[in-house]
């Protein structure tokens, strides 16, 4: 794992899936050294508000609707658990590459006393081992976001709750962190109870498509055309050797004209430095099969699981009379708090078709006009215009204030009575 900053005290954990998968997972447990005062205060909120209505920001807060869970162990004495998982073609590091140490989540979250975890997909870069399978074999590369929401998700959960020993935890996820945890947890009924909290960051489930419409049309014909381009295995390794023998300036650019092709984006809210930092360490392995999985869900227009035996037709019908229909992710039994935050100039992010496909109210949402989907990992501006939001739906969901309590006034009778649930 990159360690730019030598002040926190880092872990390496390895979780032994269902199907035998030996998946990477970072552990923050702690900070080395206090956070300086002039981090741990509350932005001032004039200064917030100033700022919201320059940036154009909506916010709905509905957090007074739900109740945290009373059900905390009373045993439980350790730190609140946070846990994040990255996007698409990604990896943990994209989490600890902003420049400035005090704009990266999982280290301000160390330093005010979370347990921080960082997870890894399977087939990324930290990832890549199975019991018996070889990744330079087909076999390896057999998954979808299924597989992800389903199998990784909950055993990752189950693994941090076991070392800790915390009755549950808090999950933010950036992109395709977001749906599998969509997914997942519409699934699972147990799941939801080991989650306090769900924050999704620029969150994907149904995109509309790509943004040059040649390009959209032709995978959005036959999603499958992508395993004929890439084959069986990952998609876009070449890109891993352009990333290698470029100067990283040259990298940008090749990145930026890029995600300009296929989505639109501009990235002019991120700064060229910072883009020579993050750009480094934005790509890592995956599956063709889950690229694959993408372009299904895009084409129907509904989240719904890996379709096995897609339609050879070169468009998408809603015939009555269709041999199969693949189960659609029923999204609306999900029972965890759930806060979004998207961009409004995001064309990965449909909010009006995602909303309408959870439980409601959300305890949380806020839109930014001008932000785009990376926007929500680099952007100048990411500790006032959004990490505020996230401390402030922490305190109330998965506080701090029993650890602290606990460990001011010691292990006495006085103290653990107050973690008896009445």
């Amino acid at each position: 794992m990159m360690l730019t900053w030598h002040n926190y005290i880092c872990e390496q954990h390895l979780v032994r899936t269902q199907d035998d998968y030996l998946l990477c997972v970072h552990r923050i447990p702690s900070a080395k050294v206090a956070l300086p005062p002039q981090h741990k205060d509350t932005p001032n909120q004039s200064y917030l508000h100033r700022l919201a209505q320059d940036k154009g920001i909506c916010v709905m807060d509905h957090m007074r609707e739900f109740k945290p869970n009373p059900a905390k162990t009373p045993a439980y004495t350790g730190k609140p658990v946070v846990l994040l998982s990255h996007g698409f073609l990604m990896s943990s590091e994209i989490w600890i590459c902003n420049r400035s140490e005090y704009s990266n989540l999982p280290l301000i979250l160390a330093q005010q006393g979370y347990d921080v975890w960082l997870s890894n997909a399977r087939g990324n870069k930290y990832s890549q081992t199975h019991l018996r399978l070889n990744p330079k074999h087909q076999d390896f590369w057999e998954f979808s976001i299924n597989e992800f929401a389903m199998i990784d998700l909950p055993d990752v959960v189950d693994h941090i709750l076991q070392i800790t020993g915390a009755p549950d935890l808090t999950y933010i996820g950036f992109s395709q962190g977001t749906a599998q945890a969509f997914a997942g947890l519409s699934v699972n009924p147990q799941l939801n109870k080991k989650i306090n909290l769900f924050i999704a960051l620029a969150p994907a489930t149904t995109p509309k498509g790509l943004h040059h419409p040649l390009i959209d049309a032709f995978v959005k014909a036959t999603p499958s055309v992508i395993y004929l381009l890439f084959g069986r295995k990952t998609p876009l390794k070449l890109a891993l050797f352009w990333q290698r023998i470029i100067s990283p300036p040259l990298f940008v650019k090749l990145i930026d004209r890029s995600v300009q092709f296929l989505f639109g984006w501009t990235g002019k809210n991120m700064s060229t430095e910072q883009k020579l930092v993050s750009y480094q360490h934005l790509y890592s392995l995956t599956s063709v099969k889950s690229l694959v999985h993408w372009f299904q869900i895009i084409r129907v227009g509904r989240f719904q699981m890996y379709d096995e035996l897609p339609s050879r037709l070169p468009y998408h019908t809603v015939n009555a009379v269709m041999d199969h229909v693949p189960p659609q992710f029923p999204t609306k039994q999900i029972t965890t708090p759930i806060a979004i935050f998207y961009g409004r100039s995001d064309s990965l992010v449909d909010f009006d078709v995602l909303a309408n496909d959870l439980p409601h109210p959300l305890a949380y949402v806020k839109s930014i006009q001008d932000w785009e989907h990376l926007d929500f990992l680099w952007a100048e501006g990411i500790d006032s215009l959004v990490y505020p939001d996230i401390f402030h739906l922490l305190s109330y969901f998965n506080p701090l204030s029993r650890y602290n309590e606990y460990h001011r006034e010691g292990p006495t009778t006085t103290s653990l009575s107050r973690f008896v649930v009445r």
